[in-house]
C-alpha cells in the first residue's frame, strides 16, 4: 500500500514537472517577457536589486543610484520612457536576494536586472545555503521546485511595493551588522556568494533577461570584488568595477569625504553614484541595444 502511494506520488510529481517545463518552453517562445510592467506601460523597465548600496543608504530616494540612473537614461534617450525600480534592502545578502528574484521578475517583467550584493554575506547568514548549495543547484532546474520556492518566499517579504522606497515589505528587514568583516571572512564565504550569483544569473536567463553585476567602490573590498568579477566572467555577464569609478573621481580632484559617506557605514555619496551611473550608461546601451545617443553634454558632471 505504501509502495503504491509512493509510486502514485512520484508519477504525479513527474507529470507536474513535465507540464511546467512544457508551459515554460511555450511561454518563452511566445514573448511573455515583453508584457508591460504594472507601473508604466511601454516603459523600458530596469530592476535594481541588492543591499544598501542599491537602496541608497543614508541618502534621500532621489539621490540613490537607481533614481539617478532613471534620470540620466531619460536625458540620454529623450524618445524613450524608462522605469528604474529600486528593490534594494539594507542588510540584504545574496541568498536572500536569489530566493526571491524569480518572483520579482515575474511581477515586473524587466528588460534588464542590475545586481549589487555580497558585502553583507560576511555577517548576515539568513537563508544562506552552506552545504545545501550543491543540492539546491540541482533542484533549481526543476520547475516544480522553483514554483514551490516562489510560494514559500512570497510569504516572507521582499516584494515590489510601489508605495515604498526600496524593497521594504510589511516592515521586514534583515538584522543590522554587529561587527566588521575581514578578508578571512570573505574567503570563507566566497563559495556561497559565487553559488548565489550563479543562481541569480540562471534565474534571469530563464526569462531571457540580461543582467549586470556591480562591485563595491571601496578599495578594501577587493577580495570580495574579485569573487563578483570571477562569477561574472564564468557566467558570461558584464561586471561594472565601481572601484574604477571611485579612482576616476579621486583623479578628477574630488576629496574622499565627498565620495564616501560614513554616517551609516561606508556608502557612496550622491556624487560617487553619479560616476557609477555614468559608467553604467554605455553598458546598458550596449546590453539593451539602445541606439539613439545622448544629447551633447549630457554625460558631463
Amino acid at each position: 500500500m505504501v509502495l503504491r502511494i509512493g509510486l502514485a506520488l512520484l508519477v504525479a510529481l513527474v507529470a507536474g514537472e513535465v507540464f511546467l517545463q512544457a508551459a515554460s518552453f511555450v511561454a518563452s517562445r511566445t514573448g511573455a517577457r515583453g508584457s508591460a510592467s504594472p507601473e508604466a506601460p511601454g516603459a523600458v523597465t530596469i530592476l535594481c536589486v541588492g543591499d544598501s548600496h542599491t537602496y541608497g543608504l543614508p541618502l534621500p530616494p532621489e539621490e540613490s543610484y537607481p533614481a539617478q540612473l532613471e534620470a540620466r537614461l531619460s536625458e540620454r534617450h529623450p524618445g524613450r520612457v524608462f522605469q528604474v525600480v529600486n528593490l534594494g534592502i539594507p542588510g540584504m545578502n545574496s541568498g536572500y536576494l536569489a530566493n526571491r528574484l524569480e518572483r520579482q521578475i515575474l511581477q515586473l517583467r524587466p528588460r534588464l536586472v542590475l545586481v549589487w550584493v555580497g558585502i553583507n554575506n560576511q555577517w548576515n547568514v539568513a537563508e544562506s545555503e552552506d552545504a545545501r548549495g550543491a543540492l539546491r543547484g540541482l533542484l533549481s532546474h526543476s520547475r516544480l521546485y522553483r514554483l514551490a520556492s516562489i510560494a514559500w518566499y512570497t510569504g516572507t517579504g521582499y516584494q515590489y511595493d510601489p508605495e515604498q522606497h526600496g524593497g521594504w515589505f510589511e516592515g521586514e528587514h534583515p538584522p543590522s551588522a554587529r561587527r566588521s568583516p575581514d578578508e578571512a571572512q570573505t574567503r570563507a564565504l566566497a563559495p556561497g556568494l559565487a553559488r548565489d550569483l550563479a543562481r541569480i544569473v540562471e534565474t534571469t536567463r530563464l526569462f531571457d533577461t540580461p543582467v549586470i553585476l556591480l562591485t563595491y567602490p571601496m578599495r578594501k573590498q577587493r577580495p570580495l570584488n574579485r569573487v563578483i568579477e570571477v562569477a561574472g566572467f564564468e557566467a558570461g555577464v558584464p561586471v561594472l568595477d565601481a572601484v574604477l569609478d571611485f579612482e576616476r573621481a579621486v583623479a578628477d580632484g574630488h576629496a574622499i569625504r565627498s565620495l564616501i559617506d560614513l554616517s551609516a557605514g561606508p556608502h557612496p555619496t550622491a556624487h560617487l553614484y553619479g560616476y557609477i551611473v555614468e559608467s553604467l550608461l554605455p553598458v546598458i546601451d550596449e546590453t539593451l541595444g539602445l541606439e539613439d545617443r545622448a544629447p551633447a553634454g549630457a554625460d558631463k558632471h
